[in-house]
């Protein structure tokens, strides 16, 4: 990762690992798993559905919001408590494009909210946060932009939240290759300006 990172005019989505915490540990929020009626658990690695599940949530964690991969690779979904309260600090980790992340529990909100009402496909039943589309962008209903970064003490960082998406899912800066996985990139919005949707057409 960049060690000077500087922010860009493209946002960076969809990358295989959001950073790393200071103890080293992979910070992975995504899944690949998606709702799927004709497997037995409910979800499987076919994407047709569109409704993908949300790790915090939808899948088995441990005590610390983790588990392991496929590959054994143990990573986080969500926030440890064994980093936090050792924290010297705020600063939590590094993101996948070298800006730091830190973590102030509640004194931080996220600007993603749970949507209301049920879900009009897929798995049905009302948006309670198993899927990742259960979840909106809500410009100014947080204090964060929607890759949970904003200012502090003058210098753009992100920061690791209690409440979805816990972790940074898209990158202000330039994401390494080795994180990278899935969608690419897609412009920055103007500030004042509604954030795109993530196929980059303008929001109305």
């Amino acid at each position: 990762m960049d060690a000077t990172p500087e922010l860009t005019d493209t946002i960076t989505e969809r990358v295989r690992i959001s950073g790393i915490t200071v103890t080293g540990i992979p910070l992975r929020p995504g899944t690949a798993e998606y709702y799927d009626a004709a497997s037995d658990r409910g979800y499987s690695r076919d994407p047709s559905s569109g409704w993908n599940v949300e790790g915090i949530g939808g899948l088995i964690m441990d005590a610390q919001n983790a588990h392991v991969d496929g590959s054994g690779y143990y990573h986080y979904h969500g926030i440890p408590s064994a980093v936090t309260t050792d924290l010297d600090g705020t600063l939590f980790g590094y993101a996948a494009d070298g800006f730091e992340i830190h973590y102030m529990g509640d004194q931080v909100q996220s600007s993603w909210q749970l949507k209301n009402g049920e879900r009009e496909s897929g798995p049905g039943g009302a948006h309670d946060g198993t899927y990742v589309q259960d979840y909106a962008f809500v410009e100014g209903s947080g204090d964060l932009d929607e890759c949970n970064g904003g200012l502090l003490d003058g210098q753009y960082v992100y920061f690791a939240t209690d409440t979805y998406p816990f972790f940074p899912r898209c990158f202000r800066g330039t994401v390494s290759t080795d994180f990278i996985g899935g969608r690419g990139e897609r412009p920055a919005p103007v500030d004042g300006e509604r954030p795109p949707r993530g196929d980059g057409t303008p929001r109305p």
